[in-house]
């Protein structure tokens, strides 16, 4: 698969140009729109976890942008995903090339916006907070990497799925809702049961929280056991999503 999507990087970058051109089309502030938003989502849950209920955690608005950001590039896209198909039924029917190029695509253009919005984030809070910034950091890039081929891998799930059940679409966006509120984001770990902790730090979605924490946040090393769980989620769903991706996609001209 690698091999087919570095053969038609040139489509992938266009692809990506393309959607990040129709996402802000006719705005005013057009491409800003990928900043303000994710500052607004902050503002409201630093308001209401920080001073309404009172998480007891200091830089709390630091804490909450190292879990944010990298949660809403990976739901963003997992919702994308599922019109990755559907949405370009006409160019599979007209064009021949590898249809792993359209899921990945999506994935590529929310990353981009994740990119921008960090090298904007991350500077400003170094400097309004006066956080230091922890050697750990240096480990901030591979960890963005691992998170990329997983997002990848479970958009070439759904995207597959969806062109067979269109609820697939609806599931998912249900899905992250509650996903996201079982996953320790706006929360510390510790602040779940001590019998949850250990689910949720195996757990996909708390695992990579709970690295971006450490990385970022914390200022130490992922443990073992979380490194060895990343990896084999990532590795385990970039196979899975190959395989169903495969499995569905003689059929996608038919079905989309």
């Amino acid at each position: 698969m690698l091999q087919d999507l570095l053969a038609y990087r040139s489509f992938i970058t266009n692809m990506v140009l393309r959607d990040l051109k129709l996402k802000y089309r006719d705005s005013v502030i057009g491409v800003v729109w990928s900043i303000f938003n994710p500052l607004l989502m902050l503002a409201v849950y630093t308001l209401a976890f920080r001073y309404i209920i009172r998480i007891p955690l200091e830089n709390y608005l630091h804490f909450l942008v190292v879990g944010l950001m990298p949660w809403h590039f990976f739901s963003a896209s997992a919702m994308a995903s599922t019109s990755s198909v559907l949405g370009n039924a006409a160019l599979i029917r007209q064009v021949s090339f590898p249809r792993e190029v359209l899921p990945v695509a999506t994935v590529l253009c929310n990353f981009v916006q994740l990119l921008l919005t960090l090298a904007v984030l991350l500077p400003l809070l170094v400097l309004v907070s006066g956080a230091t910034v922890p050697w750990t950091a240096l480990l901030f890039p591979p960890l963005l990497i691992l998170h990329l081929g997983f997002t990848i891998g479970v958009a070439l799930i759904l995207s597959a799925l969806t062109t067979l059940y269109r609820d697939v679409a609806h599931l998912t966006e249900v899905g992250l809702l509650l996903l996201f509120w079982l996953t320790p984001i706006v929360y510390p770990v510790t602040m779940a049961p001590p019998e949850l902790q250990l689910l949720l730090a195996i757990s996909p979605s708390g695992a990579f929280a709970l690295a971006y924490q450490d990385v970022l946040f914390w200022g130490h090393r992922p443990p073992a056991l979380l490194i060895v769980t990343l990896l084999l989620w990532t590795a385990g769903l970039c196979l899975t999503g190959r395989l169903v991706f495969r499995s569905y996609s003689q059929s996608f001209a038919e079905r989309a």
